[in-house]
C-alpha cells in the first residue's frame, strides 16, 4: 500500500465527541460504503485524489509543526476502506509523538482488528436503521468490543428517530462496556433532515443515562462555529 484516496487534509478545530475544542490534523479519506441522510461530508464519498503516501506523511508532519497540533484525526468518508494505508500513517503520526484519532461509521470491524494497536482514540458511530438504511447491531458489538476502552461512541438522531431504534443502541453499548462515554449528537439541520425537539433530546438522554455511566448531549460545534 503506497497510495491513499484522499478528500483533503487540513488543521481545524475538533468539534465532535470526547475531544471537542482540540486543535487536530484531519487527514479525510475519500470513498465510503454507508448512505446515511444526514451524511454532512457527501463530496467523501467518492472521488477524491491519489496520493503516495509519502506525500500524505509529508502534509501531515508539515500541519503539525505550522499550527502546533498534538493529534491527528483519520476520517472520511470511511477511513477503514483504506486500512493498509491507514495503519502506515497512524504508525508514522505516533513516531511523531502525535496521539492517533480514528473516526468511524463503527461497522468495519474486520478492518479495525487490523489497525486498533496503531490508534490512541476510536471515534464509533452506531449507525440506527432509520437513518443509514440498514441493520448494522451485530457489527457494532464486534467493534466496539475490539475498541475496547479506546473507544466512545456517537449517535446522531433526528426529529425522526424511532425511540426502539435508540434504545436499542443504548441497550448494545451498555452490554459491551456501559462505562464507554456515549455521545448523543442532534443532526445538523440541513438537506431536509431536522434535528429533534428539546424534549425529544431529553427523551433520549434519559433513556441512555439509565444503562451508561457517562452521557453528553452534543451538537457538531464546528458547525456552528463556522469552520470545517
Amino acid at each position: 500500500m503506497n497510495k491513499a484516496s484522499i478528500a483533503e487534509i487540513f488543521v481545524s478545530i475538533q468539534g465532535e465527541g470526547l475531544y471537542a475544542g482540540q486543535k487536530q490534523v484531519f487527514v479525510r479519506f475519500a470513498g465510503c460504503d454507508l448512505g446515511c441522510d444526514y451524511c454532512d461530508e457527501p463530496a467523501a464519498k467518492g472521488g477524491g485524489r491519489e496520493m503516495p503516501l509519502a506525500a500524505v506523511k509529508k502534509e501531515l508532519e508539515a500541519l503539525a509543526l505550522r499550527d502546533k497540533a498534538r493529534a491527528v484525526s483519520f476520517t472520511g468518508g470511511e477511513p477503514l476502506l483504506q486500512a493498509g494505508a491507514v495503519l502506515e500513517l497512524a504508525r508514522f503520526a505516533r513516531r511523531l509523538g502525535l496521539e492517533t484519532h480514528l473516526e468511524t461509521n463503527g461497522t468495519l470491524w474486520r478492518e479495525l482488528a487490523k489497525v486498533v494497536k496503531a490508534f490512541d482514540v476510536v471515534a464509533a458511530d452506531i449507525k440506527l436503521p432509520g437513518t443509514s438504511g440498514k441493520v448494522f447491531w451485530a457489527e457494532h458489538r464486534k467493534f466496539l468490543a475490539l475498541a475496547g476502552k479506546k473507544a466512545f461512541v456517537k449517535v446522531v438522531v433526528t426529529s425522526k428517530t424511532p425511540p426502539a431504534e435508540f434504545k436499542m443502541a443504548v441497550k448494545l453499548a451498555a452490554a459491551v462496556a456501559p462505562r464507554m462515554p456515549f455521545y448523543i449528537q442532534p443532526v445538523t439541520a440541513g438537506s431536509g433532515v431536522k434535528p429533534p425537539s428539546e424534549a425529544r433530546l431529553d427523551a433520549f438522554y434519559h433513556i441512555a443515562i439509565g444503562k451508561l455511566y457517562t452521557v453528553r448531549i452534543l451538537p457538531q460545534l464546528h458547525k456552528l462555529w463556522g469552520i470545517k
